[in-house]
């Protein structure tokens, strides 16, 4: 439970806040299981701070720092998270549907089986994350930096990739169907048994005939015309209703 010393410093306003971070480094914030929805929390350090189980529904958290918080289980439900800090944050399970997350920092972060579908993550940094499991259906992921990321068995169902850096990245048994991939980077993903059904691949680099050959099905994907003619050509059972 969160300790109320702490709920009433964080009621007394961001200056108030960050001074007493200033003065106590050394202290982590319990904020757990409280209800802080709506909240204007813009620019607070949260940084290592408990909010495990969390009600942070609707609270504006554009440009609040939370790096190495812990946030497993928080309700992160059409939060605004835009330009926000969470380097080596635990978002484990986090329900973070219409989440608005632009050019947020998630690297290093665990975001394992956490629930992001429909959220505005454009430009969202990623690199280097967990999220093994997540669901990404229908997010907007343009222009986001998902190097050397885990997203084995994810589902990003018609997500908005386009433009993304997915170098390195593992897509392992994930479902892409429908997902706008168009030049995306695939510098060094694992595509092995990714659902690719119905995705457009338009003018992606770096994505090789034996990466693609891997991948559980490309049924209705589209992609260059000379990469389309390779891939019919010579792996027609990757089209095959």
């Amino acid at each position: 439970m969160a300790t109320q010393e702490h709920l009433s410093l964080l009621k007394q306003g961001q200056h108030a806040w960050n001074e007493f971070r200033k003065e106590q480094p050394s202290v982590h914030p319990d904020l757990s299981s409280a209800n802080l929805s709506g909240w204007d929390l813009a620019g607070f350090d949260l940084s290592g701070a408990n909010l495990m189980d969390v009600n942070l529904s609707q609270t504006n958290l554009t440009k609040t720092i939370l790096t190495g918080a812990n946030l497993a289980e928080a309700n992160l439900f059409e939060a605004n998270l835009t330009h926000a800090v969470l380097k080596l944050a635990n978002l484990t399970e986090v329900d973070a549907v219409n989440i608005t997350a632009i050019q947020a920092d998630f690297s290093h972060a665990t975001l394992l089986k956490a629930d992001l579908s429909k959220g505005n993550l454009t430009g969202a940094n990623f690199s280097n994350a967990n999220l093994h499991y997540i669901h990404l259906q229908g997010a907007i992921l343009k222009q986001a930096i998902l190097q050397n990321t885990k997203l084995r068995e994810s589902h990003l169902d018609g997500a908005m990739l386009a433009e993304t850096d997915l170098s390195q990245a593992d897509l392992g048994q994930a479902s892409l169907a429908q997902a706008n991939l168009e030049g995306a980077n695939f510098s060094e993903t694992s595509l092995v048994q990714t659902n690719l059904q119905g995705s457009c691949l338009i003018r992606a680099s770096n994505l090789t005939q034996e990466r693609l050959a891997k991948v559980k099905t490309l049924n209705h994907a589209t992609m260059d015309p000379a990469l389309l003619e390779h891939m019919t050509t010579n792996y027609p059972g990757l089209f095959i209703e």
